[in-house]
């Protein structure tokens, strides 16, 4: 994988925890710049790490799917680009509430927003988003990138809401939903 490969997939990986890191800095009044750190943190450290959890597991069916490899690749990342699309026009949801975030409500936003990206760490392992077995040194660059680009998202969003309110968030989430549609066609 390149590097703009790598910067496309982590800019599309980074837009759920972005889009909720920007919603919940429009309804944030006390205690913004710690609870913009956590969110930051617990987005980016979900972001990194499930991409290396997705590539492991890709590794051990990859010899019963290697066949089919790339075509599991294009319908996997068509799913999420759809999905992420379907949902950018879906009805808007309501804000978070008003409240400082528990370690409970964290973990389950560092698990909703990544989710992606565990499916994103299976198809590196199974298509030729790397090459046959990446090293170690890759994956952990792969992942780095990901997590400081969706910590880096998810932070300035956080304090852009104020400043950026009146933008559709929408059209954010099409682009990235777009931008993996893309490289899965790219990988056939």
């Amino acid at each position: 994988m390149n590097i703009s490969e790598l910067i496309l997939i982590a800019l599309a990986l980074a837009v759920d925890a972005t889009v909720y890191s920007f919603s919940y800095g429009l309804v944030l009044r006390n205690g913004r710049w710690p609870a913009a750190l956590k969110l930051a943190l617990c987005t980016g450290s979900f972001q990194a790490g499930m991409p290396l959890l997705g590539y492991w597991g890709g590794i051990e069916v990859r010899q019963w799917v290697d066949t089919w490899a790339p075509w599991i690749v294009l319908a996997t990342f068509g799913i999420l680009g759809l999905g992420i699309i379907r949902n950018a026009w879906k009805q808007e949801e309501a804000p978070p509430a008003n409240e400082v975030l528990s370690i409970s409500a964290l973990l389950l936003v560092g698990v909703a927003t990544s989710i992606d990206a565990l499916a994103v760490g299976a198809c590196m392992a199974l298509g030729s988003l790397v090459c046959e077995e990446a090293s170690t040194l890759h994956l952990l660059l792969c992942a780095t990138v990901i997590g400081a680009i969706t910590f880096a998202g998810s932070l300035g969003a956080f304090h852009s809401a104020r400043i950026l309110h009146h933008l559709p968030t929408r059209w954010l989430e099409t682009a990235a939903g777009l931008i993996l549609i893309f490289l899965g066609l790219h990988q056939i």
